[in-house]
């Protein structure tokens, strides 16, 4: 039997290639690059015990915004509808029904006295009075409309001027529900007699208002009006 022949063996360089690829391959993670150096902080050059300048910045910049100076009146601010003492309405003294309410009381008690001391009436019955004089003979609803009084109210001072003969009272010819008021001459020389004095007491009310600040009144006092017609 004749010898196997032996197969050669490859050259080393060979062997070491493929040793090389047949090795799983790893990456090698990149080396962080060195950061250059940053400059060196500044040295104090200042002498020992030299105090240090003051800084040139703003006072603003430094310090944030300049307190107000003493005595100075603060920002006007506009008045929030929510305080807290009675919610939304806030100060009861701000609230405009209840300013209304007191001026037209104060000026009605006033002009009021007037009619007491000379005729012996109320508030409710002069404002019926004054009521048929400015615009002569009225339904009774009318006037319960125009001088802003219940029913009741203006029933009972009604009777009482139709008993002391200021008013007169008739029913209405084609509505028989109905009954309509008119002055007496007697009624009418009471509010002649009174209407000199109520202006005067009219024009010293609006002496603190100048012409401009009157004519505003008037037309913030008409809209108003107009507006409470909707209530």
């Amino acid at each position: 039997m004749a010898a196997a022949t032996p197969r050669p063996r490859p050259a080393a360089p060979a062997r070491r290639a493929r040793a090389a690829a047949a090795a799983p391959t790893t990456a090698r993670p990149p080396r962080p690059r060195a950061r250059a150096p940053g400059p060196a902080p500044k040295a104090d050059a200042r002498a020992p015990g030299t105090k240090p300048k003051p800084s040139t910045a703003p006072a603003a910049a430094r310090t944030g915004p300049p307190a107000a100076a003493a005595g100075a009146a603060p920002p006007r601010r506009r008045l929030k509808v929510r305080r807290a003492n009675l919610g939304p309405i806030g100060n009861l003294e701000d609230f405009l029904p209840h300013k209304l309410s007191v001026i037209a009381n104060r000026i009605s008690q006033s002009i009021g006295r007037l009619f007491e001391a000379h005729f012996n009436i109320q508030i409710p019955e002069w404002r019926i009075l004054m009521t048929l004089y400015a615009y002569g003979v009225l339904p009774f609803t009318e006037v319960v409309a125009r001088t802003s009084m219940d029913k009741a109210r203006v029933s009972r001072a009604q009777r009482r001027l139709a008993d002391l003969g200021m008013i007169r009272t008739a029913g209405d010819p084609q509505d028989g529900r109905r009954v309509i008021l008119s002055l007496t001459p007697s009624g009418a020389r009471c509010c002649e007699e009174i209407l000199p004095e109520a202006a005067r007491r009219e024009a010293w009310i609006l002496a603190v208002l100048d012409d401009h600040e009157h004519r505003q009144l008037d037309l913030i006092l008409n809209k108003l009006l107009e507006r409470s017609q909707l209530l």
